[in-house]
């Protein structure tokens, strides 16, 4: 028996999030980067899904198929946001009569990312000085210097993935004695991707399924290392397809 495939689609997030990295983002409903848009769409087509998988949090997902059936009725016009400039087109066009959502977001008492940098910059200015200027320095996106295209390439590209969990791992290094700043935040990082394998695993109920996860590049290196050492399902680079 085959084995489920399941490609992550890593892509800059359209609307504004409080992630790590920024993008200045250009008019996106334009004709040119409409038709950049499509010009992913199309690429990432050709992988034939049966099912699409959102960064929405599992317990909106009634929420979601209400918001794609008006789509599919069109009764509302796409939100410049990749669930509806990719997500829903993609869906829609492969004739799939629902959406899911895999995200958790919940609190579980830790520190915010920007509270972590912001902690390291008072109290461990050299490490913060060096996580600032090689893993962040450059990832700040701007759509007037490229296609949507390349910054999808670059979202998925495998060295771009491993530098930024690599970064994760400068991360842990913050904090002092047993003020584990930087664990702090990344335990709450990790208990997310791995609810979000586990809701993405629990969609996939047949060796035939061919699923793809549309979600924040960040999200790659974990999340194919979970469906990996899982050993149920095939990952397939998004790469092969852009």
């Amino acid at each position: 028996m085959g084995k489920p495939k399941i490609m992550i689609l890593g892509t800059f997030h359209m609307r504004y999030t409080p992630d790590l990295y920024r993008i200045k983002v250009a008019d996106l409903l334009n004709d040119n980067r409409q038709k950049e848009i499509r010009g992913v769409i199309e690429k990432i087509k050709m992988f034939n899904p049966t099912k699409l998988a959102f960064e929405v949090i599992k317990g909106e997902e009634e929420e979601l198929n209400e918001e794609y059936k008006k789509y599919l009725n069109d009764e509302i016009k796409l939100k410049v946001d990749e669930v509806h400039q990719y997500g829903f087109r993609i869906a829609s066009e492969l004739n799939h009569p629902k959406v899911y959502a895999i995200d958790w977001m919940e609190s579980v008492g830790n520190m915010g990312i920007g509270q972590v940098f912001d902690w390291a910059k008072t109290n461990q200015p050299e490490l913060y000085d060096y996580i600032d200027k090689k893993y962040r320095s450059d990832r700040d996106f701007n759509l007037t210097d490229k296609s949507i295209v390349d910054l999808m390439r670059d979202s998925n590209n495998e060295a771009n993935i491993r530098k930024g969990h690599e970064m994760n791992m400068a991360i842990a290094r913050i904090g002092s004695e047993e003020n584990y700043v930087g664990i702090d935040w990344l335990r709450w990082w990790y208990q997310r991707n791995l609810i979000i394998y586990s809701n993405l695993a629990n969609i996939s109920n047949s060796s035939s399924d061919r699923i793809i996860l549309i979600i924040g590049h960040a999200h790659v290196y974990l999340i194919s290392q979970f469906l990996k050492e899982s050993g149920m399902f095939e990952v397939k680079s998004a790469m092969n397809y852009l």
